[in-house]
């Protein structure tokens, strides 16, 4: 147990060093912070939801002489509180009647992340509704040095157009984050043998019919003007991500006979930021979605995406 504690503890002080990293003016900080859910995760899938709260504990500790209680505690809620949550979740498992152990599904933690990112939101427009002029207002402030730079007054304006759409990155961004870092704790600890559950393979992903009613609800909301249409782009890019993981497991299980599969993955990937790839693969997902819920078979047929294995167990 001791053991266990001093694990917990040394990974929310890495976690914690990494966060402070976002205070500093390097933009290397930047990317080191956006790892510092990595130590929460192998705590959290390696030892279970104890280990998850000593670690978002120490880290917030670690953190707090150096920034604020403000930024401590956003840190806790942004990625302490969601990596609890999803490593209680993703190590819930039952037994069926053959005594088969059947583990929490991916797609459920897909749905778990959508909506504690579109509760973020909702919580951001509240906060600063109660406390300030308003999210939409507050974004204007932050972008408006940045309009500044730009001599022409065309550029300044596209660049303001885009605030429309910062929520949205923002919540992909924090979503990905997530999926990004949890991902990569898992293998990890399957590298090694910690794992205290199999890992789940994308192609495993189902979604209910009713997120794809939120989908069109939202693309539906996206074209009004004002806040309405801010919060359906921002729910249209949350609704998205688990179509996107979908498709991306299409192709996975289509290339899995091709020469050279790794070589075409790594090109694939290194293209995936360029327009409108992403939008296309999540196409792929939302059609694959769609042919599961007729009964035709699936677009990735030939196999997962991912590899499960390692050694499962049971939370201590």
């Amino acid at each position: 147990m001791s053991r266990n504690i001093s694990i917990a503890v040394a990974a929310g002080l890495i976690s914690g060093l990494l966060q402070i990293a976002l205070t500093l003016p390097a933009s290397g900080g930047l990317l080191l912070a956006y790892i510092a859910p990595l130590p929460l995760f192998l705590a959290g899938l390696g030892m279970g939801v104890r280990g998850a709260g000593i670690a978002m504990l120490v880290a917030g500790a670690v953190s707090l002489p150096f920034t604020s209680p403000a930024f401590a505690a956003t840190q806790a809620l942004v990625y302490g509180l969601p990596v609890i949550v999803l490593s209680r979740q993703a190590l819930l498992s039952r037994s069926d009647n053959h005594g088969q152990l059947h583990w929490y599904p991916p797609g459920h933690l897909l749905l778990w992340m959508s909506g504690m990112a579109l509760a973020g939101f909702v919580l951001a427009l509240a906060a600063m509704g109660l406390f300030g002029d308003g999210l939409m207002t507050y974004l204007e402030t932050v972008m408006a040095p940045f309009a500044a730079a730009f001599p022409e007054p065309e550029q300044r304006d596209m660049l303001l157009a885009l605030l429309d759409y910062l929520p949205a990155f923002f919540a992909v961004s924090w979503t990905l984050g997530l999926i990004f870092n949890g991902t990569l704790a898992q293998g990890l600890l399957v590298r090694f043998g910690y794992n205290l559950r199999p890992t789940p393979e994308l192609a495993d992903i189902r979604l209910p019919v009713a997120w794809i009613g939120v989908l069109l609800a939202a693309l539906l909301l996206s074209s009004l003007s004002g806040l309405p249409g801010v919060f359906g782009k921002t729910l249209a890019a949350i609704a998205i991500v688990p179509y996107f993981l979908l498709g991306l497991a299409v192709i996975h299980g289509i290339s899995r006979p091709w020469k050279g599969r790794v070589a075409i993955l790594i090109l694939f990937y290194g293209l995936l930021l360029l327009w409108p790839l992403p939008v296309i693969v999540a196409g792929v997902g939302l059609v694959n979605a769609l042919l599961r819920l007729r009964g035709g078979n699936d677009l990735n047929s030939t196999g997962g995406a991912g590899d499960s294995g390692g050694n499962a167990g049971k939370e201590e």
